[in-house]
């Protein structure tokens, strides 16, 4: 069943309309591999220095070196895919991946790991999952029709959330079986799945949407800069991905050391309470994957601009592991209405020849602003902890959440 033919029947659910097509199927299950395994990485990386080290900024110090080649290469990969082909484009940085990945875990099992090579490690498998991320989400409007947009961002959201859940929960499984190497082991495998069906797919090659391909690449960053950065509701909506790059990091380095310090228990349990979220988000949107349609501002407004923020505070008053697991829970439910609406009105409003670049700018605010929460976790847990660093961090992101959010531009968007 085609996708174009399924929207066409009014009997048949979004959902059923986009996974009967089997060219979009195959490339969600492949991104949903990909995506949880970026959303493991993290926890494995910090979870390894905390086994390594009891120096409290070391975590921090090795997220922003896995974060830092966002910052620097989400927009010129961003361009790279509005000028080259994408399949292909993915295919070579998902290998490239499969291959850092299987290197580092090596270097783990022979017993040779430190908190340096750590570091390099996060540095050089940053840079090639970064690489990849904008292209990805430039894919998506290809594969689907204009009307099913935030049913495929839901999708997305929802399953690569729930692979993230498993890859969190099996990781830790998997280090407390095989230790550190076990984790990096298991996304070593996830990746290469996520290359093997790749290479099945059918993407269109947009010839006729790229007039500057021709151009340098610094004019073609620079008109999707200006593109992005210069129209509403981008600038804002572009704003609000540092925000929650910035803001949800600070939880993802804080929260492995509070199982550990603060609840006494295992990576397994680490991994549990952050693959809540995940169950929450996958809750969220497999519902907002159902639905004809959403008022996406007011959305925005209450999950990003209120709810992220409110999540983390509620998250460091969390008494004990099992009420942690349920606040994580919660946070996910309001993560993935909140981050269907975010994407759907970022790829909405973004025409196919500058798809490539805005993405790159919003994945710059997702994932380059993992140093930015990685310097403010390192900078404020040797002074007030991880569960202060948190309860303040919260309690900042509602204040600009709703400074950002709040306003009728954003609000009467649909």
């Amino acid at each position: 069943m085609e996708v174009g033919e399924a929207v066409g029947d009014p009997t048949t659910s979004p959902v059923r309309q986009l996974l009967g097509d089997r060219n979009f199927r195959t490339f969600w299950i492949a991104q949903v591999l990909y995506a949880g395994v970026n959303g493991t990485l993290r926890f494995t990386f910090i979870w390894l220095v905390v086994t390594l080290t009891d120096w409290p900024s070391a975590e921090g110090l090795v997220a922003i070196a896995l974060g830092l080649p966002a910052m620097v290469l989400s927009v010129p990969a961003g361009a790279w895919s509005d000028r080259v082909d994408r399949k292909r484009l993915f295919v070579i940085w998902t290998a490239a991946t499969v291959f850092a990945l299987a290197a580092f875990t090596a270097l783990i099992a022979t017993g040779r790991a430190s908190t340096g090579w750590a570091g390099v490690a996060a540095l050089m498998i940053g840079t090639t999952v970064s690489i990849n991320m904008p292209n990805i989400q430039a894919i998506v409007p290809l594969l689907v029709p204009p009307e099913r947009l935030m049913n495929a961002a839901a999708l997305q959201n929802g399953g690569g959330q729930a692979a993230s859940f498993a890859g969190l929960a099996l990781g830790g499984v998997a280090i407390d079986l095989f230790g550190d190497a076990g984790g990096f082991g298991l996304l070593t495998v996830a990746t290469f799945g996520a290359l093997a069906l790749m290479v099945r797919v059918d993407i269109p090659t947009e010839a006729e949407s790229r007039p500057d391909e021709h151009d340098s690449m610094a004019a073609a960053i620079t008109a999707g800069a200006r593109f992005g950065l210069g129209r509403e509701p981008l600038r804002t909506l572009l704003l609000l991905s540092i925000l929650l790059g910035g803001s949800f990091s600070v939880m993802q380095v804080s929260m492995p050391r509070v199982v550990d310090e603060v609840y006494g228990r295992s990576s397994t349990a680490a991994g549990v309470v952050l693959g809540a979220f995940g169950v929450g988000m996958l809750a969220s949107s497999a519902a907002v994957a159902g639905r004809a349609s959403m008022r996406h501002g007011v959305n925005v407004a209450r999950y990003i601009g209120v709810g992220l923020g409110l999540g983390q505070f509620l998250l460091s008053l969390a008494a004990n592991y099992w009420v942690a697991i349920v606040v994580m829970a919660a946070w996910g439910v309001n993560a993935g209405v909140a981050m269907a609406s975010h994407r759907t009105l970022m790829q909405s409003h973004t025409p196919p020849e500058m798809m490539g670049r805005v993405m790159g700018l919003m994945m710059l605010g997702f994932v380059g602003a993992l140093p930015i929460g990685a310097l403010v976790s390192s900078l404020l847990a040797p002074l007030l902890g991880p569960v202060l660093t948190m309860r303040w961090v919260g309690l900042a992101t509602i204040g600009l959440g709703i400074a950002l959010t709040w306003r009728r531009s954003i609000v009467d968007l649909r």
